[in-house]
């Protein structure tokens, strides 16, 4: 097949109706409120629709092999483009089910009509068949994209604490499992550090709870700058916090407190840090550990720890 001369002959007349088909789309969306809202802070989504429709218009005359480069290409794309969809939280699923019907309606109802009123049909059939396919593979995979990325938020947000972005409580029993069999393999200490904000409860009574939320974004941020590779920081609810510190033994866990302790003073001269830590044990079988002993002695330590040096900053 010469895709060249059909190329000649099709391409100007499919170009032309693409400005309709965004049109069209955007009359269709602009009802929607969630829809305005992105577009208002999305205002290159007409061009780039268009630029997506030219380029499709291009790959319909492509020979079979870059064709179908073209297609894995532009799939790839697409998931890629429903993942930020999602990360803009401006849709729900139903909302996005309804933005891609949108586009490929409009697209089938121009370009099919275009080619349905040109003189030459004969050899529309190759251009048709390529049109749906690249239409349905794409959709699909922008709403495999939206939808992955939907689960992977959801996740995130059932084992994360809202506020600080820390894990929460939930999640602390899964990774304790992970991170001792981890320790147990590599024969590294593993420490588990309990945390309380002194004064926090103050601090909400005399300047608001945004002062205090404040501060409990302050401390989250305060673990990651004195120590980077903590990843299992867990807000355990109110002014509580469980720290996971993989090849660390307690003196290194009491440096890494005296520390949080100094950064959280700095925030805020009238708060400080109490804190009980306790050495893991090495064990091949962690989940049958009884882990509330110990987080119930670092708790013990850490009260211990509180009416001894409450409201005392570390230096």
């Amino acid at each position: 097949m010469n895709y060249s001369s059909l190329k000649d002959e099709y391409y100007p007349l499919l170009l032309s109706v693409i400005p309709a088909i965004v049109e069209e789309h955007h009359d269709e969306m602009k009802s929607i409120d969630e829809f305005n809202l992105y577009f208002q802070n999305n205002p290159n989504y007409l061009n780039e629709l268009a630029d997506t429709f030219t380029r499709h218009c291009e790959a319909f005359f492509l020979p079979e092999v870059e064709y179908q480069n073209f297609i894995k290409a532009s799939n790839t794309t697409a998931f890629k483009l429903g993942i930020a969809f999602a990360e803009t939280n401006y849709f729900t699923v139903e909302l996005i089910l309804q933005l891609t019907h949108s586009t490929r309606m409009c697209c089938i109802r121009h370009m099919l009509n275009a080619l349905n009123e040109f003189k030459i049909q004969p050899n529309t059939s190759m251009i048709i068949e390529r049109f749906f396919e690249l239409t349905n593979t794409r959709q699909n995979s922008f709403s495999e994209g939206y939808i992955y990325k939907q689960n992977d938020m959801l996740k995130n947000q059932s084992i994360t604490d809202p506020l600080t972005g820390l894990y929460n409580r939930r999640y602390f029993y899964k990774c304790i499992v992970k991170e001792m069999t981890k320790a147990y393999r590599t024969c590294h200490p593993i420490t588990l550090m309990l945390i309380d904000l002194n004064n926090l409860k103050e601090i909400n009574d005399e300047y608001g709870h945004n002062e205090g939320d404040k501060l409990l974004e302050h401390f989250a941020q305060s673990v990651t700058k004195v120590r980077s590779n903590f990843d299992s920081v867990f807000r355990f609810g109110g002014d509580e916090f469980v720290i996971i510190a993989p090849n660390c033994n307690e003196e290194n866990a009491e440096e890494i407190g005296m520390r949080l302790n100094s950064e959280i003073s700095k925030f805020n001269s009238k708060v400080s840090l109490s804190y009980g830590i306790i050495n893991l044990p090495l064990v091949e079988q962690p989940e049958k550990l009884n882990i509330e002993h110990y987080l119930k002695i670092a708790d013990d330590r850490m009260y211990k720890y509180k009416a001894q040096y409450k409201n005392t900053v570390v230096n």
